[in-house]
């Protein structure tokens, strides 16, 4: 390692100050010239795009540069870090190949994210996604390894971000990641569906049990309901639910923590209820065990009908934090069903 920071020219990026993507690529194919074994970690800050959104070009280049000082306090001497592309980084781990050894770092880098405030954010928890390969375990070229890791990535992401995978030949040598066109083209289609449920015939209570078994299955929501009248009306439980009792949520207690422009609560991870103090929404989903929730005004214009609410069960270490599509497709239903109960002149009392 020494000698090749010493006898090579490395650049360093200018938000996070880890390493540029070019000499992270030069320094494992160093290692692997060397035949010293490593790990290659990917890591993806879990939806970025909705921080820079929100918050601007400045609030997310906070984001990258305290992820990176993050990772880069525990890594040790025979780590590196490098940025490889918007809101991606690499981790090189030179001699940290077994499994034991790689399962507790990623988890390390897991729960020290999970840690960091940044009131720039409004203090959101911020998660991230890894992928990891082992060289020469699981390739002994470059460009395959760094495609095994993108393979581990992919799988983290679609199976709800927030955690780590480890590259296992027989579990994800036959994923094939996605394109951005084929990611959009899929959102399409998505939003398409959401369509023909609920209106490919006349009967809406059936379109909307049909969208839920959907949206259970498709996204493995563990839980999908609509609120109103202070009780739940409708409702799909994934079957492999951890919990199968969920109680209705006051709505006055949601509403003081909802978005009042886009009539939206998103909560990736509900311990940042605490932290805005508001902690009698926070005991309402502790009780039922839930650790993140979607939750989408069912309104048109000045009409609110009910709430269309979507949750994740389990463990504070296994909270799933919310795509974008998945909050967008969301709110598509909640809003097409508020616009029908509106043009049919119902409510979900009479529907």
């Amino acid at each position: 390692m020494d000698n090749f920071f010493k006898e090579n020219k490395v650049e360093i990026d200018a938000v996070t100050d880890a390493y540029d993507c070019e000499t992270a690529d030069s320094y494992a194919s160093f290692l692997i010239e060397q035949k010293i074994p490593f790990s290659l970690i990917l890591l993806d800050v879990d939806n970025f795009t909705y921080i820079t959104d929100a918050f601007g070009s400045t609030g997310g280049n906070k984001v990258l540069y305290d992820v990176a000082r993050t990772v880069k306090s525990f890594l040790g001497e025979d780590g590196v870090l490098a940025r490889r592309n918007g809101d991606e980084f690499c981790v090189i781990l030179k001699n940290s190949v077994t499994y034991e050894d790689v399962w507790n770092i990623c988890h390390t880098i897991l729960v020290k994210v999970n840690e960091i405030e940044l009131p720039e954010i409004g203090n959101l928890t911020l998660t991230v996604t890894i992928g990891l390969a082992r060289f020469p375990e699981n390739s002994t070229d470059y460009h395959s390894l760094l495609s095994c890791a993108e393979k581990a990535l992919y799988r983290g992401k679609t199976k709800g971000r927030n955690c780590f995978i480890i590259y296992l030949p027989e579990k994800h040598a036959n994923i094939v990641p996605k394109t951005e066109k084929q990611r959009m083209l899929g959102s399409m289609n998505l939003q398409s569906n959401v369509f023909k449920f609920l209106t490919g015939n006349d009967d809406l209570r059936l379109g909307i049990m049909n969208l839920f078994n959907f949206i259970s299955s498709y996204f493995q929501v563990d839980h999908i309901c609509i609120q109103a009248y202070d009780k739940i009306i409708f409702q799909k439980i994934h079957q492999m639910a951890k919990i199968r009792d969920f109680k209705y949520i006051p709505h006055n207690l949601i509403y003081n923590s909802m978005n009042q422009l886009t009539g939206v609560l998103y909560l990736g991870d509900i311990r940042t209820l605490v932290r805005a103090k508001h902690t009698d929404l926070y005991d309402c989903y502790v009780a039922q065990e839930i650790t993140a929730s979607c939750i989408c005004e069912i309104s048109y214009r000045e009409e609110v009908f009910g709430m269309l609410r979507a949750d994740m069960t389990g463990t504070e270490t296994e909270s799933r934090l919310w795509q974008y599509s998945d909050m967008d497709l969301l709110l598509t239903a909640a809003k097409t069903i508020g616009l029908i109960l509106h043009y049919l002149g119902k409510t979900f009392n009479n529907l």
